[in-house]
């Protein structure tokens, strides 16, 4: 595989022919590098890297995939896009575990990397989901201040966890990143 101006290209062999793919809408390389997942035109692609073959195409989705990534424990895979629906992939079986509802385009995925949470960016805000339970244990809005009434919020296009899973980064349409504190209140 390699990578050119923005694009992914890659040589797969089908019925026995070497064929190029590219303009992958997203990609994802796990930490055990086994099989990169790969986002393209509604259908999640998981890779063999070791022979650079086709493992598994999971197919679900009804619009264009913006985001694909992969749980801390390589096990799981999910994936969002136009459809606003997140969809969570079993990699060692390799078929459909469930789907979440987002309720809007979904720009980003990412996993917590110490509880057993998803986050979506739909549109201008952020879903948390509990996977075991999955309903969403909070839903992140910035506040907007602006001079217009006809102002649109901006958009959330991008999410990452730090590494102890304490903060969640957010980037934004209006080239701004909001930073999230996880507190876990007591009853």
């Amino acid at each position: 595989m390699e990578y050119t101006k923005n694009r992914l290209t890659t040589t797969v062999e089908r019925n026995g022919e070497n064929q190029a793919e590219e303009t992958w809408s997203c990609y994802t390389f796990p930490t055990n590098s086994s099989s990169p997942k790969l986002g393209w035109d509604k259908l999640v692609k998981v890779w063999n890297l070791a022979n650079c073959k086709l493992k598994t195409n999971h197919i679900g989705h009804t619009g264009y995939l913006n985001t694909v990534t992969v749980s801390p424990d390589g096990s799981l895979c999910a994936s969002g896009g136009k459809d606003g629906q997140a969809m969570l992939w079993d990699l060692n079986e390799g078929k459909h575990l469930y789907t979440l509802d987002g309720g809007d385009i979904i720009n980003a995925l990412c996993f917590s990397p110490n509880r057993y949470w998803l986050c979506a960016a739909t549109g201008p805000s952020i879903k948390i989901w509990d996977l075991e339970g999955k309903i969403i244990v909070d839903e992140l809005k910035q506040e907007v201040i602006s001079t217009s009434s006809k102002a649109e919020p901006p958009q959330c296009t991008s999410l990452a966890w730090s590494a102890d899973g304490q903060t969640l980064f957010a980037g934004y349409t209006d080239n701004l990143m909001r930073v999230w504190q996880v507190t876990i209140g007591t009853q």
